[in-house]
């Protein structure tokens, strides 16, 4: 797949691409969100100037995605967790999501689950078993 010839580091930009894509959907990043973004840097190697190069870039999302369950199910989990980042899901945000779970080959019915228990609760006491619930019901 297309996926497996890019390199980690491309990968791991791909990724930030897409999660400040979906940061400034809302028209603004919150601090929150940029400190998630600077994790996400400092865990992937990645100078956390590229996020400003990122900010000012008009060029549209059109990335090349995972195609393996894992990575796919990475990408949805970093996605869900930068809108939850600041507690407040913005219907921006909420749209951003399910094309990018459509893109990934996520159902919309499992998307919707997702963005309402991350309405329910804030990243730091997000129930883990239930997120893992709702992946049992969907592939089963």
């Amino acid at each position: 797949m297309i996926w497996d010839i890019l390199t980690i580091q491309e990968k791991n930009e791909v990724l930030l691409r897409v999660l400040v894509h979906v940061s400034a959907v809302d028209g603004h990043i919150s601090p929150e969100e940029f400190t998630y973004l600077i994790h996400i840097c400092n865990n992937l190697n990645i100078d956390p100037e590229k996020i400003r190069s990122l900010l000012i870039s008009d060029k549209p999302i059109n990335e090349i995605l995972p195609d393996t369950e894992e990575g796919r199910m990475g990408f949805l989990y970093h996605a869900l967790f930068i809108m939850n980042a600041d507690n407040l899901v913005e219907k921006s945000e909420e749209i951003t999501l399910y094309k990018l779970a459509f893109k990934l080959g996520f159902s919309e019915s499992m998307t919707r689950e997702f963005i309402e228990l991350m309405k329910q609760h804030t990243n730091d006491d997000l129930p883990m078993d239930e997120m893992l619930n709702i992946i049992r019901k969907h592939n089963n």
